[in-house]
Order: structure tokens, then C-alpha cells, then sequence
């Protein structure tokens, strides 16, 4: 036979359960994050360099203008995909955890009111 408090206790140790997924989830994603900054940074780096070196000569008139924009563009499309991707997924991110957060916090509520109502089954004015 169940306790009246089951439902409560079901509740609060699913909820507990979504929280330290939460903290998980979160913590492998800030170092997946960490990790694309710092492959982004270095990739940055190693553009600079022939990007710097066309624009002395550019400036010397060695070679053309749209020669040093065009050696910082694959830098420029790498960024423009990571900003992509980090637009995308933390919205869907903040989506999917808004209604998980809201499922649990209903099935919570129902509970609590489950075990009111049944605490007070007695107390309660019938319609005959």
C-alpha cells in the first residue's frame, strides 16, 4: 500500500533528479563552450598572421586591397557559423528547459494539492 505522501515524495525526487541533470548538462556545456573559444582563438591567431603580413603588403602596393580582406574571410565564416550555432542552440536550449521546468513544477502543484485535499477529505462540504 502507498503512502499518502508518495505522490509528494515522487515528485520532489523527480525533480531533484532534473536538477542534478541540469547541473551536468551545464557543466559539460561550459566546457564544450570553453574548449570552442579557445579552438576559435587560436584559429583567429593563425589567420592574423598572413592577414597582417597582407596588408603590409598591400600597403606597399604589392598586392591589392581585396587580397588582405580576402585572407581574413575564412576567420570571418568560421565566426559567423559558431554565432549561428550558439543562437540556435541555446534557443532551443532555453525552449526545451522552460517546459520541462513547467512540467515538473505542475505535476508538483498537483501533488500538493493532492495530499490538501486528502488531509481535508472530511472537512469538506458535500452537495446532497
Amino acid at each position: 500500500m502507498t503512502r499518502p505522501d508518495a505522490p509528494t515524495e515522487q515528485a520532489w525526487a523527480m525533480i531533484e533528479t532534473e536538477r542534478r541533470r541540469d547541473r551536468f548538462i551545464r557543466r559539460v556545456c561550459v566546457a564544450a563552450w570553453t574548449a570552442t573559444f579557445v579552438v576559435a582563438l587560436l584559429f583567429a591567431v593563425f589567420i592574423a598572421v598572413p592577414v597582417v603580413n597582407m596588408i603590409r603588403m598591400a600597403q606597399v602596393g604589392a598586392v591589392p586591397w581585396s587580397a588582405a580582406f580576402g585572407a581574413a574571410m575564412p576567420f570571418l565564416g568560421v565566426l559567423w557559423t559558431l554565432t549561428l550555432l550558439v543562437a540556435a542552440l541555446s534557443t532551443v536550449g532555453v525552449f526545451l528547459r522552460q517546459r520541462t521546468a513547467s512540467l515538473a513544477e505542475i505535476q508538483l502543484r498537483l501533488a500538493a494539492l493532492e495530499e490538501m485535499l486528502g488531509s481535508r477529505g472530511d472537512a469538506l462540504p458535500t452537495r446532497e
